[in-house]
């Protein structure tokens, strides 16, 4: 695919993980704690990773559901998209980008893609969901382990996105 665009979104990686927690309880998929599951997280993956690249037929259900804290660390799975794709070809869009300016976060992706500008009549939030707040101490944890690799994300990105 050598004239391939793809179009990534990241979000702050500890907003992320507990948004995809409560998507998974509210799916009936997840019965432990928050807490339990990031403790669980590596056990519930071990051997997942091995198994998807030796037969790429493979669905891993506990990588869908389970990876709070493996999709958040951006720097390691870009940097597989750009062993394989010239940066050029990738366009990374902060969804602090979509959420504060939908509009041109979305003629940003149309002119990416070589697209025809088209202003849409509304930009409406989908999929939001309320729930209780991640408790400090684990997102002060979570802020710790994400730091290392939120820089790592940064120097690959050329821009400070200050997630923290």
């Amino acid at each position: 695919m050598p004239d391939a665009k793809l179009v990534a979104l990241v979000r702050n990686p500890v907003d992320r993980a507990f948004s995809h927690y409560q998507h998974e309880v509210a799916l009936g998929r997840e019965p432990l704690s928050f807490e339990d599951a990031l403790t669980a997280e590596d056990d519930r993956l071990r051997g997942e990773e091995e198994r998807m690249l030796a037969d790429p037929g493979y669905f891993s259900h506990a990588w869908w559901n389970y990876t709070y804290r493996a999709r958040g660390r951006y720097a390691e799975q870009l940097e597989r998209w750009f062993a394989l794709f010239p940066r050029e070809q990738l366009l990374i869009l902060p969804s602090e980008d979509l959420l504060g300016a939908p509009e041109s976060a979305h003629a940003r992706v149309l002119e990416f893609l070589g697209a025809p500008p088209h202003r849409l009549d509304s930009y409406p939030r989908v999929f939001e969901r309320q729930y209780e707040p991640m408790p400090p101490e684990t997102r002060e944890r979570l802020v710790v382990e994400f730091a290392e690799p939120n820089r790592r994300l940064y120097e690959l990105l050329g821009r400070d996105l200050t997630w923290g």
